[in-house]
Formats: C-alpha cells, structure tokens, sequence
C-alpha cells in the first residue's frame, strides 16, 4: 500500500495521502514564500488601515501543496492562517506579548486592527489557535520523529516499529503527566465508505436510491428520535440501534437496485481515515510507511531522507541538486580515479624509445617535435591508466613511433622529397568532461500578480 485515503468533517471530499513521499515534502516544505507575502500584505493593511479578505485569501493559497491536510482544511481551521502570521511577527518584531497587543487592538481605528482584536480574543476564549506557530510547531515534530525513527545504519523493520513504539508511548506518559486528558489528544478514526461521518453526501449516488426506499418509514415517524445528552460516549449505542429500530424490516432491494449501486462501492472499496487534527494525520503516516514496509535513509551529503534500496549500500540520494547533480555523481566525481596499470614490457618499450628519441633530436627531428611526441605519449599512458584508451591504442601509437624512430635514422643529411606522405599519428583519447547544468533561478510574482492570477480564476 502505498497511499492512504482521509476525509475531514469540513468538507465531503476524499483527499489522497501517498505515504512518506507527503511526509518528506512536508517537512523540506519551505514557507519562507509565504512569510514575507504575509508580512509585506501586514504592513500593507496597517498603512492603508483596511482588511481584504480577498488578498488573504491569496496569499492563503500560497501554501495549499504543504500538505493534503492544509489543503483539505484551508477554509476552516486555516482560515485565517496569514492573520495569525502577521500576529506572530508583530509580536516577535515588536518585542510584546499577545495581551499588549490585544489591548492596543481592544478600540480599533480601522478595520485591520479589528481583526487583530478579534484574531487574539478567539485565542484567549478557546475557540482558536494560531495555525500559522502550529504549523511550524508541527514541522518540527515531524522532523524530530524522523530523525527518531530513522537516523543512523539501517536496522531491522522491527527495530524501526520499536523506535516509533518508544516514541509514541513518551508522548503518552508525558500527556498523563501533565494532566492532559486522553479524551482531548490528537485521534484518527477508521471507516468504511458507508460509515464515514459525511458517507450520505459522500455517496449521495446510493443515498438518494436508499432515501426513496425509506421515505415511507420516515413520515411515519411522528416525535423526533435524538435528544442531545450531557455525555454522547454513554449513549452511541442506545442512539444507533435506535435508527436501526426503523431498519429492522427493511428488504433487500431487487437486482437492479443493488447494480446501480455496485459501480459506486466498487470505486469505494477500502478503508478511510479521519484525524481531528494535523499531528494525528503526521502520525498516522509514519505508522502506515511501517506497516508497508517502507524505509528511510538519511543522505550523508545533503541531511535529506530517501527511500531504502536493499540493493543499494551506500549512503547517497539520488535527488538532483541546484547543480543539475545527484550527491551520488557529486560522490562518483570527486573519488581519485583508479589507475589501471600498465604492464612492464610496454613501460620498458615506451622508455627505449623515449631514451632513442631524444638522442635524434638535431636538425632532422627539431626539439620542439619531440616535445610533441612526448606529450602525445604521456597523454597516451594516461588515457590507458583511467580507461579512456585502451593498451591497444598505446601499442599502435609505439609502432608507429618505432618506424619514426628508425625512419630517422637512416635518412641523409640532405633532405629527400618523399613520394608517399608520412602517415600522422592519431590525436589522443581524452575524457569528455560532462557539462554543468547551471541552476534556473526562479522570480517570485508579486502580490498584485498573483490577484490578477486568482480573479482570472473565478
């Protein structure tokens, strides 16, 4: 398995998790963006002393590909996600706590200081935090189980489960401890399609066909079956059986009924999960990529994290870098190269007629020809140690200095015009050096474009 499937109580969609490929994303994920839009719109706002719910919201949807779970709640608990940054960076910029600054806010002159003051009043009276410091505190957390769970040599699966089992139970004991009820912490429950909190919208095909098929045993009913108790977990039983009280005789539908529902549960086959808050979808994560077997391995060279390849020892990714390389090729370059050595009979043959050569240098092999020549050599012997020639390559070159070599020789003190050239040497073998991508640099749009962009959109 690798991707889970999660619903929220805000909306009636699905929403698709691929397992640790979202968690790594998430906590690389670079909100820098995303900040200084906040903090130019903040100092925007506060000049001009007005609130825009229109460029907020702009500035909201910067972020959507964090995480599925922002994007499936950034309209109701990340709502007002840039008001609770612009929050944070007056309180930390200004050196003041959230009770100075809701006071300065507690007659405002304008609409933004309105908002601030309704912002910090939702904090104070439970009904909200800000997302923007939990968000942050969030990434933190996930990085720290990571590095938990993950870092270091690669040890059994096993071990791995027993890392996050440690982790999660210190989580647990410490909550007991600071007085903090279970009842309240970070939960996920698991549903089938036709029991999900929202399932009669969700699968509103079905629903509708079932709705006729009840109708009548509906107008039947004449008071109203639930009455809000004090405490909902003493009752769920009696109120569930009480609905299935009206079910008790209900058939089984014809043939054509269950068709025209088999298409749509077939496409729902499976299991849905529903976390009451962002730590619960991080944690639900790292016990999924355990339960498929996947694992983690920390890079050596960048500190990033990569899938575990059993039939790969190293300690390298493979992502590519701002240098157009993976650490794996940065790695492989920057190793000395193994030199393949040459044999003695070629090493001696090749000093022979070095020695041989140098001794002819006059006025029929000018001294700058054989300086040439035993570049050329050199170079030759070279390729053949790093394999960019072959000892085949180095042979031919030696005959064919060898013929040089008695060619001159035997010639006379007067030159003679020869009737068939002499044939050139071959250039040498030289390693082609691979090109170095240069990194695309990348020009962030301005606020007034990205309005332009969202109005284009509706």
């Amino acid at each position: 398995m690798d991707s889970i499937v999660f619903v929220t109580k805000s909306n009636n969609n699905f929403y698709k998790l691929e397992l640790a490929r979202t968690l790594l994303h998430f906590v690389e994920y670079d909100f820098t963006y995303f900040w200084e839009q906040c903090i130019d719109l903040g100092k925007s706002c506060r000049k001009l002393g007005g609130y825009s719910p229109k460029q907020f919201r702009v500035v909201k949807n910067l972020i959507t590909k964090c995480h599925p779970y922002y994007e499936a709640q950034i309209n109701s608990d990340f709502e007002h996600i840039v008001l609770d940054c612009l929050i944070e960076y007056i309180c930390h910029s200004e050196n003041i706590g959230l009770e100075e600054l809701w006071a300065r806010c507690i007659s405002p002159k304008n609409a933004y200081e309105k908002a601030i003051f309704v912002r910090i009043s939702e904090y104070k009276t439970g009904r909200a935090i800000n997302q923007w410091a939990n968000i942050m505190r969030i990434q933190e957390y996930a990085r720290a189980k990571l590095d938990y769970i993950f870092e270091g040599d690669i040890v059994s699966r096993n071990m791995y489960v027993t890392r996050k089992g440690y982790f999660d139970l210190s989580f647990s004991v410490m909550a007991k401890e600071l007085g903090f009820p279970s009842s309240e912490l970070p939960a996920v429950k698991r549903y089938n399609s036709s029991l999900m909190p929202n399932s009669a919208f969700m699968v509103s095909k079905v629903s509708k066909l079932i709705l006729k098929k009840i109708n009548p045993i509906i107008d039947e009913i004449k008071d109203p079956v639930y009455n809000p108790p004090v405490s909902r977990d003493a009752i769920r039983d009696q109120i569930s059986l009480d609905a299935f009280t009206f079910l008790r005789g209900m058939s089984r539908p014809d043939g054509m009924e269950l068709e025209a529902a088999e298409e749509t549960f077939a496409n729902l086959d499976g299991e849905y999960f529903l976390p009451d808050s962002f730590k619960a979808i991080i944690d639900l994560e790292f016990d999924k990529m355990l339960e498929s077997g996947i694992i983690l391995q920390k890079c050596a060279k960048c500190g990033k994290y990569f899938f575990y390849d059993m039939n790969y020892k190293g300690r390298l990714c493979n992502r590519v870098s701002s240098s157009g390389k993976t650490c794996r090729e940065m790695y492989d370059e920057s190793k000395p190269i193994e030199e393949k050595p040459i044999t003695n009979d070629i090493e001696t043959r090749c000093q022979i007629l070095y020695t041989a050569l140098s001794n002819k240098v006059g006025e029929e092999f000018k001294e700058n020809e054989f300086k040439e020549w035993s570049q050329y050599l050199e170079n030759m012997r070279e390729n053949v140690k790093t394999e960019a020639a072959t000892i085949e390559d180095l042979e031919a070159f030696l005959e064919y200095s060898e013929r040089m070599c008695a060619e001159v020789k035997s010639r006379p003190a007067v030159k003679v015009i020869r009737s068939d050239p002499m044939q050139a040497p071959p250039p040498p073998v030289k390693k082609r050096e691979p090109e170095k991508a240069e990194p695309q640099k990348y020009r962030f749009p301005t606020l007034e474009e990205l309005e332009r962009k969202e109005d284009r959109r509706r």
